[in-house]
């Protein structure tokens, strides 16, 4: 059987033919973004937990692992090629070797079982601003209560720390990004960098910290939603907390984000940003985040999307566009 390398270099075919046209290639591949499925970060209660990654360049080894993983051995075109070589890509000669840096997405599920795959599409554009998007998987409330969520989220932080030379990945330029629970769990992640309470099994060498974060449409505090708060839904706890911990009110400010922001401990930049007719997660829970930022004296960014509901209208090219200059400057 034939064997077959599509990125060996041969020399340029000169034929010419009358009324023939010419097209350039563009060896940069700007604004190509490569999806990279299933990479299982850790296993835990008995769940894989899968990241869902975008890349602008996949990084020759992993490349070359994943190939190897996906080869069947039944098929002969699947065989390893004398050159030891893949038949499908090879070693691309114009390939980058650059760590780049990473933002860590947490995909909202009402702290249930998300769809990670829901949003990839609406991600492509800050991959193609030269940013690895890691789309996170973590257990649902239901079946790992708070901290389960936070716990996860940091480790899939941890195993990309670790990883990262596989993974292309500076270490030193993660940032986290949510919305809806997600935008809570990204402000959890962000806002408890300066402590391991929440840092559970892999990677324990390794820390969660991150050099920015984004929230669309977070809950901030938990207090306004108990039962005679304005905004009452006290379901939620027995939902996120379970039956035994909802019943201890220190979990109330435990699984608040504005709790762990002090004047005297780290956080990195924030950018939040809410939709004013927001009827899930009141627009007050922005404010209230923001308001604690700044009488701490922390970096933050607050944009009120006017006419946006929870989500729904919310994803505009300008709302992107700010996104991505946010972590252009900070990551």
């Amino acid at each position: 059987m034939p064997t077959y390398n599509f990125n060996q270099i041969i020399p340029s075919d000169e034929t010419e033919v009358e009324g023939m046209k010419i097209l350039y290639a563009d060896k940069s591949e700007e604004g190509v973004v490569r999806y990279l499925n299933d990479v299982v970060y850790d296993v835990r209660s008995g769940i894989p937990l899968h990241l869902q990654m975008l890349y602008p360049d996949v990084p020759v080894a992993l490349q070359a692992k994943r190939e190897a993983e996906r080869r069947d051995p039944e098929d002969p075109f699947a065989q390893p090629s004398p050159d030891g070589e893949s038949h499908e890509s090879g070693k691309n000669p114009y390939q980058s070797s650059l760590r780049m840096p990473c933002v860590v997405f947490v995909q909202g599920s009402a702290w249930g079982k998300q769809d990670c795959h829901g949003t990839l599409p609406l991600l492509v554009d800050i991959a193609r601003l030269g940013f690895v998007v890691a789309s996170v998987e973590y257990r649902p409330a239901y079946i790992e209560p708070f901290p389960g969520f936070v716990s996860d989220v940091k480790a899939a932080i941890r195993f990309l720390k670790a990883n990262s030379e596989l993974y292309g990945i500076d270490p030193t330029r993660i940032a986290v990004w949510g919305h809806s629970s997600g935008g809570h769990t990204a402000l959890m992640v962000a806002s408890t960098g300066w402590t391991r309470e929440f840092d559970e099994g892999i990677y324990p060498e390794q820390d969660s910290s991150v050099c920015a974060c984004v929230s669309y449409y977070g809950v901030a505090e938990f207090s306004p939603f108990l039962e005679g708060g304005k905004f009452a839904r006290p379901i939620l706890f027995d939902y996120i907390l379970g039956k035994e911990g909802a019943k201890d009110p220190k979990n109330v400010a435990r699984m608040s984000p504005v709790t762990y922001i002090q004047p005297d401990k780290p956080c990195p930049p924030f950018l939040l940003m809410h939709g004013d007719v927001d009827a899930i997660v009141p627009f007050e829970q922005s404010v209230i985040m923001y308001n604690k930022l700044r009488q701490c004296g922390k970096r933050a960014d607050f944009y009120k999307v006017r006419g946006a509901n929870h989500g729904n209208f919310f994803w505009t090219p300008e709302v992107l566009r700010i996104t991505g200059q946010f972590l252009k400057a900070y990551v």
